[in-house]
């Protein structure tokens, strides 16, 4: 990777640190708005700057947050998108995702996008989601879920760290999931009952 200037958080850095031969900035959550400053201020000064994300950019991903940050820049930017971690879940459990429903946790779960999910679920509806590890995590979703009548028999699975060598596919139910424990990176999915 030739740019002068590699960001990332430390799980992206580490996934390249062979292939990075300029300067690194780290993102963490306390960090994220002024590293993006600094990157659009680097740019903006003629250095090329390359920020990694894993997963899809545009998908719960750092494009959003970069974009507000970069709007009224006159700064160029490519986005060169991965293989995101719905794309192989899909692809893991055989199934098409074009007729889903897609939702993202990560930056927080209001009541309105909560209710959005049950809802999907009780009009018969597949869902893939992106759980938030510390405020709506997969055990957090069943439990809601359950408090909100769908079966406890309702099958789901749990794609985790996706791509990497701990990959793990967890084939479960509502009730089982509830009780259990999963990693930050996963893709879960849950398909309603027959009967729902």
């Amino acid at each position: 990777m030739n740019a002068d200037v590699v960001v990332g958080a430390d799980r992206a850095l580490i996934l390249f640190a062979d292939d990075i031969r300029g300067e690194t900035v780290k993102l963490t959550a306390k960090t994220l708005n002024a590293a993006l400053k600094q990157t659009v201020e680097l740019a903006k000064k003629g250095r090329s700057v390359a920020i990694l994300s894993t997963g899809d950019p545009g998908f719960s991903g750092l494009l959003r947050t970069f974009s507000r940050i970069n709007r009224g820049q006159d700064t160029e930017v490519d986005v060169i998108p991965g293989i995101s971690s719905i794309q192989v879940c899909a692809a893991r459990l055989g199934i098409p995702w074009d007729d889903v429903e897609l939702f993202t946790f990560h930056e927080g779960a209001t009541v309105k996008e909560k209710e959005n999910l049950s809802k999907a679920l009780e009009n018969g509806r597949t869902v893939m989601l992106l759980p938030d590890a510390k405020n709506f995590s997969p055990p957090e979703i069943a439990k809601f879920l359950l408090k909100r009548g769908i079966s406890q028999k309702t099958e789901a699975f749990i794609c985790e760290n996706l791509t990497l060598n701990e990959e793990k596919i967890t084939k479960s139910s509502l009730c089982e999931i509830a009780n259990a424990a999963f990693a930050s990176l996963c893709v879960m999915v849950i398909k309603p009952s027959p009967q729902q």
